[in-house]
């Protein structure tokens, strides 16, 4: 079955790539690369809200509502041009908002190191990523008919593939950390990593003392 990355790659043809390229000044392959980061990350932003039940079921009513029609005028959303009557730049630039908040900016520079394009450019593509990534997830979900509940359980079953996509450096500024088997965990807290190896020499150097003292 198509996982959510390669139906969302099947939209982004070369054409496409070369239209954005030529209304940003950058090449097509730093395009190419700059997309194929925005992808995932704003899918691994949506997973990292799986757990929030409530945000979850906001995430899944502004997605039923999207028109995913916008996926037939993606070449329109990059750059200056949007279409006229409930934008999907504006639908998209709300939810990404709500997923990542402040750290839309950090996202954006990241991608501009990776790709070796302008950050205003990945800012761009970012209007088009959004409504892109909304526009097939919506389908999947009108489809598939399902709640959101089914909705989270999508993106929990393509966590391993959503977290592999990501370049990188991203994770980290998303607030994941990605362990070897491919989960997603929020970062430790600060100073915390120390204190298990702390208790455990405490109580060898206990044991020892023990020892000595009933030779």
């Amino acid at each position: 079955m198509t996982n959510l990355i390669d139906s969302i790659k099947d939209y982004v043809t070369p054409e496409l790539l070369e239209h954005s390229a030529a209304l940003l000044g950058e090449n097509a392959g730093g395009v190419s690369k700059a997309v194929g980061a925005l992808v995932p990350s704003i899918l691994a932003g949506l997973l990292d809200k799986t757990g929030d039940s409530d945000a979850v079921e906001g995430i899944f009513q502004a997605l039923g509502n999207f028109d995913s029609g916008a996926l037939d005028h993606l070449g329109d959303l990059v750059g200056g041009g949007n279409l006229a009557h409930n934008d999907p730049k504006d639908a998209a630039g709300h939810l990404l908002g709500t997923v990542f908040g402040a750290k839309v900016p950090a996202i954006t520079n990241a991608v501009a190191a990776f790709s070796g394009t302008k950050a205003a450019s990945v800012s761009a593509l970012l209007g088009m990523a959004g409504p892109l990534v909304m526009g097939v997830v919506s389908k999947k979900i009108k489809s598939d008919g399902l709640n959101a509940s089914g909705f989270a359980n999508l993106l929990m079953d393509e966590k391993s593939v959503i977290l592999g996509a990501l370049p990188t450096g991203l994770s980290s500024i998303l607030g994941l950390t990605v362990r070897n088997d491919g989960a997603a965990e929020k970062p430790a807290a600060a100073g915390s990593g120390w204190l298990w190896p702390f208790l455990l020499l405490l109580g060898l150097g206990g044991g020892i003392m023990y020892y000595l003292k009933n030779c």
